[in-house]
Parts: C-alpha cells; structure tokens; sequence
C-alpha cells in the first residue's frame, strides 16, 4: 500500500527572509521519481530562460528542500536550473521518517542526475548544506557522471567526524557506545535529532533567531532519527577514497559554524587531489549560510560553477 502523500503547505514561508515567497512558488515545477522503490519529490526551479546548466540541491539534517528554496531561487536568477529533491523519509518524499543510510541518500542523487540528464543534459553538479554536504561529498565518490560537487561542510563519517562535529553533552557520552547494539535489535527506534543539535547556535542573525519557535512546529520536519540513521553518520564509508575522487569539488564553510571548524574543512581540502578544487571561507558566518548569507554564497561559488560547467 502506498503512503498518503503529503503537501508542503505554506509554513516554508517563514525560511525565506529577503525574496516574496509567493513569486519563488510560481517558477518551481514539481515531479517524482522512484528511488529504491521510493517515491522521491522535486522542486525544479526552471523556466524557458533557463540554460542547460543543472545544480541538484541536497538539504541537511531533519529539513526539506523548501528550507533553501530562498537560495535555490538565487541560484537560479544566476542561469541556473535547481533541481532539489526531498531525500527519503524527508519532506514530502515516502519512506519511514528520518530512517537512512548515507548510501541510500547516495543512491537518492543517482537516480535524481539520470533523470536530470534525461530531460536537461549532462552539464550536473551538485550542491548541499549540513549533512546534505557531507552527502554531496558521498556523491561525488558515489557518482563519476557529476561534473562538479559543492559541499557546505564536509565529514568523513568512518573517521569518526562525529568527535569533530558534535558538542558532546553528558546524554551523548552515554548514549554514543549504545547506538551500534540499538541500532542492531531495534534499527527504526527513534532519537529526538535535538539531542545532539541545538539549532540556536546554529544561527546567528536576529531574523532567523526570532522565527526558530515558528522553524521547530513546521509539520513536515523529520526531527526524529532513527539508530539505523545515527549510525550511518558514526561509520559509514565513502564509496572510494576521497583522494581518489575526479569531480571537482568546492568546500564552502562559516568561519565561525558551530559544528564545522575550519580546520577540519582544511584537513579534507588538503586530501582532494582533484582538480580545481577550491576552499572557500565566509568570515563572520555561522552555520546557516545558506539563509543568513546568501549574497557572499553565491559570490563564491557562481563563478567556479560557470568555470567547470
């Protein structure tokens, strides 16, 4: 049986902060694909003027595509074609609520790029914030086609980034050795995604901190993970070395993001061996650059994406 399909609704409307929520509505087409036998959803951001130059959009952690749709509406006044799924149990797109593995992710953008090069062309790469990041950096390993890969952060999940990322409280400390037994004899049980993130810290300016109460009743947020999905982000592997991967990648951070430091961003620069890489640092940022600082974002990485693509 199929699950009941859900709507977006206009509660994404608190996200956007400097462009008319109601005009970025009017260009997004929407369609699905099935990803792993998955009903995956897309926002495209399109229209007749748009070349044949595509960017897949990977959101973060507990969110939804629609929570950049700001961003991805400024990507696209840049000539850009933005294609920004909702990952599995995320959003709008089926799947059991917060319940993953990183490869399925992987397999999620795979299956998102065929169908992009079947309707668009082959001219792809892809973007993501967060752990939609961390994911594009997956991708990348996971995925030869793509043409050029930006991760707002970058982890290495089997080199345990979780003793670089995560602040780690007294509740984690104890919790952190259960999770590999958990997430053997009950893999869907469900961990609140708060425990270890405090979306607080996470932004900076005042605008977006006033609109976090309205952030943390949005329906559609999965902010529940299961141990199958923590764990995931505890071990998981790269599909090959980061070293090895071709895809020209950009790494792109605030220099004062309360999860990812700068010099675990240097530490994976310095091992890509692809080229045109490029480590791009916005002072005075924090985590959420993708709402707070949209403007230097895409100063940045327009320029490199039009150098490859």
């Amino acid at each position: 049986m199929s699950e009941k399909k859900l709507e977006y609704g206009t509660h994404w409307y608190n996200y956007v902060l400097k462009e008319d929520p109601k005009e970025i509505e009017k260009i997004i087409k929407e369609d699905d694909i099935i990803s792993e036998n998955k009903r995956i959803h897309l926002n495209i951001y399109d229209n007749e003027s748009s070349g044949d130059k595509t960017i897949i959009f990977i959101h973060g952690t507990a969110v939804y595509s629609r929570f950049y749709a700001e961003f991805c509406y400024n990507l696209w006044k840049k000539g850009f074609r933005v294609v920004a799924p909702d990952l599995v149990g995320h959003g709008i797109s089926e799947g059991i609520r917060g319940h993953f593995r990183i490869k399925n992710f992987c397999q999620n953008i795979y299956d998102v790029n065929t169908y992009v090069r079947d309707h668009y062309g082959e001219r792809v790469g892809i973007m993501g914030s967060s752990l939609g990041g961390v994911t594009a950096l997956y991708c990348a390993a996971y995925d030869p086609r793509l043409k050029a890969a930006i991760c707002h952060n970058a982890a290495l999940f089997n080199e345990k980034a979780y003793k670089k990322i995560i602040k780690m409280n007294l509740a984690l400390r104890i919790l952190r050795p259960l999770v590999p037994l958990v997430a053997k004899i009950a893999p869907k049980m469900k961990v609140s995604v708060w425990l270890y993130l405090d979306f607080k810290k996470l932004a900076k300016t005042e605008e977006l901190l006033n609109r976090i109460d309205i952030f943390l009743k949005d329906p559609l947020l999965s902010d529940k993970y299961t141990a199958t999905a923590i764990l995931t982000q505890m071990r998981d592997s790269p599909a090959i070395p980061i070293e090895e991967i071709k895809t020209p990648i950009m790494i792109i951070n605030g220099d004062e993001d309360y999860l990812f430091s700068v010099e675990y961003m240097e530490e994976i620069f310095d091992r890509l061996t692809c080229e045109k890489k490029r480590l791009e640092i916005i002072e005075g940022a924090s985590h959420l650059i993708l709402q707070e600082n949209i403007p230097e974002v895409i100063e940045r990485i327009v320029p490199w994406l039009n150098s490859i693509l």
